[in-house]
């Protein structure tokens, strides 16, 4: 027996072994990264989200709860110590009662401004900081947002969602949910702060409460239906591009002329910056914009 040749092609067997064995190994990492969003999504529905300009780029929820209504009311905050939390004192703020109907007050001091709003609602803004230079990291802006919102009506059931970057360098978007019993009440409700490496420019809050459920505990539907629905009611599919970056399972409280009301749950489809749908978890339809 040729001893030497015997072992010449067994290294080349092994080498062989050794190229296909990367080559599935490369194969493999391919196709991880090509399914790394919307894992084990219809195709059917991948297709139609294609067809009406829409593509996934996040994994979706798998689990379909039953759940109730819930009942939702507008927390009222009396203008004026909320106005003290945001100027330290009134003194020298002007306060005024415009006329419009859904406006509680108005305050304002040196290039600071309160609006309060009977919906609930109050906005802040402090004019000026946006020509202010510097930087701060996405850290240091959540900090400060937590902070300010402690400072200025507490906290409560707010938790931070994310921050991103707005607008110039240093600058962040923070926001965040009221939740209950883990869900966001998503739509018109939260908080969204803008910190500048100088401060806060501005915050937006509306202040709700939960009342409790309300009827019968119903499976809501699953988000890939919610996707379905997206992409055939999709309003003028051939504007922009859309990439679903988030598909979250909530309840909807939009902006009602009321006190208090009936928040169905809803799956939020973010895709980027403030462009949300809400696809109705009981009925699978897109709500109103």
């Amino acid at each position: 027996m040729n001893w030497k040749r015997a072992k010449s092609l067994l290294l080349i067997c092994f080498l062989l072994l050794d190229l296909m064995l990367v080559q599935i190994y490369m194969g493999l990492r391919a196709e991880s990264r090509g399914h790394a969003a919307g894992t084990g999504v219809d195709p059917e529905i991948i297709n139609q989200l294609a067809e009406n300009n829409i593509t996934l780029a996040t994994d979706l929820p798998r689990d379909t709860p039953e759940l109730t209504l819930l009942r939702v009311g507008v927390m009222r905050q009396n203008p004026y110590p909320l106005a003290l939390t945001f100027f330290g004192t009134l003194e020298g703020v002007s306060s005024v009662r415009l006329e419009d109907p859904l406006l509680s007050a108005s305050f304002s001091r040196q290039g600071e401004e309160l609006l309060v709003y009977t919906s609930g609602v109050t906005v802040y803004t402090c004019h000026g900081l946006e020509q202010t230079g510097g930087n701060q990291s996405n850290a240091e802006a959540q900090k400060r947002a937590q902070q300010f919102l402690a400072n200025h009506g507490g906290l409560g059931e707010l938790e931070l969602w994310r921050s991103t970057p707005y607008r110039r360098q240093g600058t962040y978007l923070v926001e965040f949910n009221q939740t209950w019993q883990g869900r966001p009440l998503v739509g018109a409700s939260g908080a969204v702060v803008v910190v500048t490496p100088a401060g806060v420019e501005s915050c937006w809050r509306r202040y709700l409460t939960v009342l409790g459920e309300s009827g019968v505990p119903k499976s809501v539907v699953p988000a890939e239906e919610a996707l379905l629905t997206l992409a055939l009611e999709r309003p003028r599919p051939e504007a922009a591009p859309l990439v679903i970056k988030e598909v979250i399972l909530g309840y909807y409280n939009k902006i009602y002329n009321a006190d208090e009301w009936e928040a169905v749950p809803v799956w939020r489809i973010w895709t980027g910056g403030d462009a949300y749908f809400y696809i109705n978890a009981f009925t699978g339809e897109l709500e109103a914009l």
